[in-house]
């Protein structure tokens, strides 16, 4: 079982060198409209880090067209940076969460209508919410919020700000919300209710980033997936990822109904795996659904089942789902592509960013279960697993950007497109959390984008070179939009500033 998410770290395990299938790179373009390009690779100064999250200040404000970065992995807890020309130059980074006892297990960052800046750190116990009101210059103590944590995801709404996030006791997705612009959570519910289709999750459940709001009834929506407690059985002690579901409420989080989204093809003993490793949803300003997650059809045979991201789309609030559509579109259906994530603003107008190797195979290097990881092969003994980083053979990783102003045709196109000119990291990605035993997981799990009020993407990734990995760096790197087709600006870019 290669895709797993577990609360508990492996032991080691061998790594093996293994061969690969190998593509021409992916070419450029695909689609109407100019690619887009980008500026020189920038890498935020004085502090380390990887899994970034990312928000841009489209409020009616001063602020407007502030960009803030978050990250763990740095020996000063959780960092924040913040750029004030659009992404061409940054602060040195701020600490926050800086009297949690556990501080930068995960973070989120968000900025609310009035400006404010929003940053949520898990301790374990609980996750801490911490503001900003001088454009992320400092933060005030915090607020403890989101119990038995794991995996918070802040959204900010006005006065109301939510936490959505994974109880890792229930197996549950909960949803925390704040009245008072995020100083005081007072409830935090279950998004399961009583809900009969969910009684395969209750063993195994991963939330998705992160809570959406419909901007025209206001309803909350939260994606997760599951493994069935069957598989859960097979594989212990949980199953591989590949189904998801909606959690939907229409009276502000207190009662939730569920929608299935995926419900993956396991015919003839394939082995799906598509929660590699955060799905993502997001609504556009028009009330339509944009659901995106990667992975293979069969993990049983990565080389001939390339990971892939896609998309589902939805026209009626999340309760009926196209089929999935690939995004990417690499030379001959090859490549691997990971850690994928989105922004959409109107109708049909979406970014896709992604890690992209034209290597095909099982990115991770090695399978198995909690018990026992081994080297990776496909269902006839041949290996499929990435070598690591320092193999003389080790794949090199690039990130991608993938752009559609039609993705709710019938047939929507894409623009794909190279945002870093040279390799951001070398050899294998884990896709399975905290329990990737020996594969690398420099990287940790995400990427972000998100587009300004010229409608321009700006996407923020871990990388490091084969040195750096070698010295245990990883260091955040930030690409900005300089050409190309724009999509329409966020719907909040209209409001006009004081």
């Amino acid at each position: 079982m290669r895709s797993l998410l577990l609360l508990a770290v492996l032991a080691g395990a061998a790594v093996f060198a293994a061969p690969f299938a190998t593509a021409k790179a992916p070419p450029p373009g695909g689609g109407g409209g100019k690619t887009p390009s980008f500026g020189g690779d920038i890498v935020l100064p004085g502090g380390q880090g990887a899994e970034p999250s990312l928000a841009i200040d489209t409020s009616p404000t001063a602020s407007r067209g502030d960009i803030y970065v978050g990250a763990i992995g740095d020996s000063n807890g959780p960092l924040e940076w913040h750029s004030y020309d659009g992404g061409k130059t940054w602060s040195q980074p701020v600490p926050f969460d800086t009297n949690g006892p556990l501080r930068g297990e995960d973070q989120d960052v968000a900025v609310n209508t009035n400006g404010d800046l929003l940053a949520v750190d898990l301790d374990v116990s609980w996750a801490s919410v911490q503001i900003s009101k001088d454009q992320g210059k400092s933060f005030d103590a915090g607020t403890q919020t989101a119990p038995e944590d794991d995996r918070p995801w802040i959204t900010a709404a006005g006065q109301n700000v939510y936490v959505a996030y994974h109880d890792f006791t229930a197996e549950a997705p909960v949803v925390c919300t704040s009245y008072d612009g995020g100083s005081t959570f007072p409830s935090c519910i279950q998004t399961f209710g009583a809900d009969p289709s969910v009684t395969n999750c209750v063993e195994n459940t991963i939330p998705a980033r992160a809570l959406a709001i419909d901007p025209t009834d206001f309803s909350l929506n939260f994606l997760y997936s599951c493994s069935t407690a069957a598989e859960n059985a097979q594989h212990p002690p949980f199953g591989p990822l590949h189904d998801y579901y909606l959690a939907h409420s229409t009276d502000g989080g207190l009662t939730w109904t569920t929608h299935p989204v995926l419900q993956a093809d396991t015919s003839n003993g394939k082995a799906p795996s598509y929660a590699n490793i955060f799905g993502t949803l997001a609504i556009d300003s028009a009330g339509n659904y944009y659901t995106l997650f990667d992975g293979t059809a069969d993990d049983h045979n990565a080389d001939t089942n390339p990971y892939h991201v896609y998309l589902e789309v939805s026209t009626d609030h999340g309760q009926t789902w196209s089929k999935p559509i690939q995004v990417d579109h690499d030379a001959n259906g090859a490549g691997t592509h990971v850690l994928a994530h989105l922004a959409v603003t109107s109708a049909g107008n979406i970014d896709v960013v992604w890690y992209g190797s034209s290597a095909t195979g099982e990115p991770n290097g090695v399978c198995g279960t909690i018990v026992s990881q081994s080297p990776c092969t496909d269902s006839s003994g041949k290996p499929d697993g990435f070598p690591p980083y320092t193999d003389p053979a080790a794949p090199a990783w690039n990130v991608y950007l993938a752009q559609s102003t039609n993705a709710l045709s019938a047939s929507p196109t894409f623009k794909q497109a190279v945002a870093n000119a040279k390799p951001t990291h070398y050899g294998e990605i884990c896709t399975n959390g905290i329990v990737c035993g020996s594969s690398d997981r420099s990287l940790l799990d995400y990427i972000s984008v998100a587009v300004d009020c010229k409608g321009l993407a700006h996407i923020v990734y871990g990388g490091n070179t084969k040195a750096q990995e070698t010295a245990d760096e990883t260091f955040v790197h930030f690409a900005n939009q300089t050409g190309g087709t724009a999509l329409a600006p966020p719907a909040a870019c209209a409001t006009p500033l004081p």
